[in-house]
């Protein structure tokens, strides 16, 4: 999932924690890295985006734990479901669901591939619905990394 996506769920839905079982492939290298984020909401093209985050050694040692949202949305702890995670030494895919349907409800769709430990590209589908109404995304993520440290905010 993107960091442009997982801040906007934020924004909209006050977050959402996925928890899933770590299972081990590629190893990323630990620091910060930025994403770049291009594709459709609601259908329509909207500008790319980029953004930068930290990952951590811990992180970068699991690809579902370093590339999940769990780092950034926490308030729906107990509310998401990660099914059909798929992982190999150069990919990782896997379908999220969160939330009540009848409130607030996340379907997540994502495939990465990892080029090497300090690249990966993919997409995130999505589908966001929020008192019945609902907002899809189709995006193409590329993430690389940038430096060893990561910047204090």
């Amino acid at each position: 999932m993107t960091r442009h996506f997982r801040a906007m769920v934020f924004a909209v839905a006050g977050g959402a924690f996925i928890s899933v079982c770590p299972a081990h492939a590629i190893e990323l290298t630990p620091g910060t890295w930025q994403e770049t984020e291009t594709g459709t909401e609601n259908g329509k093209p909207v500008p790319a985006t980029t953004d930068t985050s930290c990952m951590t050694p811990e992180e970068a040692k699991d690809p579902l734990k370093g590339l999940s949202p769990e780092k950034d949305l926490k308030e729906m702890k107990g509310q998401c479901k990660t099914y059909d995670v798929k992982q190999s030494a150069n990919s990782l895919s896997m379908r999220l669901q969160c939330g009540d349907p009848k409130q607030f409800a996340m379907n997540i769709s994502v495939d990465y591939t990892f080029a090497n430990a300090r690249s990966y590209s993919g997409t995130v589908k999505s589908a966001v619905t929020i008192m019945g109404k609902t907002t899809t995304t189709d995006k193409k993520v590329e993430g690389k990394w940038v430096a060893a440290a990561c910047k204090k905010k």
